[in-house]
């Protein structure tokens, strides 16, 4: 980003939301391991679009890596009582070494077969969609002329850093110009996941956004915020930098519940980055106990949403259960409506928590490309991938998954 005069990019993005902002975009370049690339079209010198990602390397985290992603189990959505679980595991890995000159140790990484298999990864990806960014005044014809300029742009770009594949992991549904521009260009889609948020629909205060809802819903949000004013626990939005030690110390602890192996001190001097690249759009709804920090979320507010960027906690307080809706969920809610924000977005999976809330879940597709030389292609990976996915998001989504 540090390339482009943020006048030029601030024109290009004046309409997007905050995941498009300079200081956003400068803070996942701080996050990411690898070399950050920015493909741009200018017009008789006018930038006229943009494409931003990462090169992954083998520290590139779960989220923006695919291969991590893809060949992570959970992506294969096994239930409880799945009757053949380990059959899909070995054609997730058979799939996976496909064309390889000898079949893989088992106790190999299946993100290393298919590292080996196709190369590093060029990942275009915001907060929860890959999206190209556009010049809001071009006309439709336009439109996808520079969005098919910027795609061969990125493969050109990739195979250049010498990666393999360009992945736009987690496209929307709808952004019909995207998907039909990479279909021509000759990328393979899979759903693979999916994308949450709360819409607010325009509600002017907390309780009308309550009365649009069902009342079971309802019902429940009232009891949890009974629970939060009877539990002798006290609530309140707190600075970033000034408590980003604890702030770290509470995430490391739920990465570390959730298999994680966090290292505090880098949450710590990312929070600070974060706070110093966007200080008017971080808010910390904090939970106390008798003084002492035990629970926080970290927020960032834009023009048009709430980005839901991180949850922390202390497991060894007892009662502390009404802290995770309050600070994830009820509390944006809040301050969203208060800032004429549309949607409180809450990112990627864990999809439970959030859909019995009310949080909309909407699928993401990865759509990837290798170039036509190799060996083999990903297409049937990506198509038992999406087989799985689709039938489990089922459960939180409504219609019929787009393919």
């Amino acid at each position: 980003m540090s390339e482009i005069p943020p006048d030029a990019w601030d024109t290009l993005t004046q309409d997007l939301d905050i995941d498009a902002d300079r200081g956003y975009l400068r803070f996942r370049e701080y996050l990411e391991p690898g070399q950050n690339l920015v493909v741009t079209v200018r017009v008789s010198g006018t930038l006229r679009g943009a494409l931003h990602g990462a090169l992954t390397t083998a520290r590139t985290g779960l989220a923006s890596h695919p291969w991590k992603f893809i060949g992570s189990e959970s992506v294969l959505r096994l239930a409880e009582d799945e009757p053949d679980a380990e059959g899909a595991r070995r054609a997730h890995r058979d799939l996976a070494g496909s064309g390889q000159a000898a079949p893989a140790d088992d106790a190999e990484p299946i993100w290393r077969v298919l590292d080996r298999r196709f190369g590093s990864c060029y990942v275009i990806r915001g907060f929860d969609s890959s999206e190209v960014i556009l010049d809001p005044g071009l006309d439709a014809a336009a439109a996808e002329h520079v969005t098919g300029q910027l795609v061969q742009e990125a493969r050109s770009a990739a195979l250049n850093h010498g990666a393999g594949a360009v992945v736009f992991p987690y496209v929307r549904p709808g952004d019909q110009l995207l998907r039909g521009v990479l279909a021509e260009q000759g990328f393979h889609s899979a759903v693979t996941t999916a994308a949450s948020a709360f819409h607010l629909h325009g509600r002017t205060t907390f309780d009308a956004y309550l009365e649009g809802l069902p009342s079971r819903r309802r019902r429940r949000y009232r009891q949890e915020e009974q629970q939060l004013l009877t539990s002798g626990l006290s609530t309140g939005e707190i600075d970033l930098v000034a408590n980003a030690e604890r702030i770290a110390v509470l995430e490391a602890q739920t990465l570390a519940k959730h298999g994680g192996q966090p290292d505090p001190e880098a949450i710590r001097r990312a929070r600070t980055v974060l706070a110093e690249a966007l200080p008017d759009a971080v808010r910390v709804p904090a939970v106390h106990r008798d003084g002492r920090l035990i629970a926080c979320a970290l927020h960032l507010l834009g023009r048009r949403s709430s980005l839901f960027m991180a949850y922390g906690c202390d497991y060894d307080v007892a009662d502390r259960g009404p802290s995770y809706p309050w600070s994830c969920f009820y509390h944006p809610i809040r301050t969203a409506i208060e800032r004429g924000a549309e949607t409180v977005r809450l990112g990627l999976e864990g999809f439970e928590a959030k859909a019995q809330r009310g949080a909309t879940v909407e699928e993401r597709e990865m759509w990837v490309w290798v170039p036509e030389s190799a060996a083999e292609q990903p297409g049937v990976l990506l198509d038992f991938l999406h087989a799985r996915n689709t039938a489990y998001l089922r459960r939180f989504t409504s219609g019929t998954p787009t393919r």
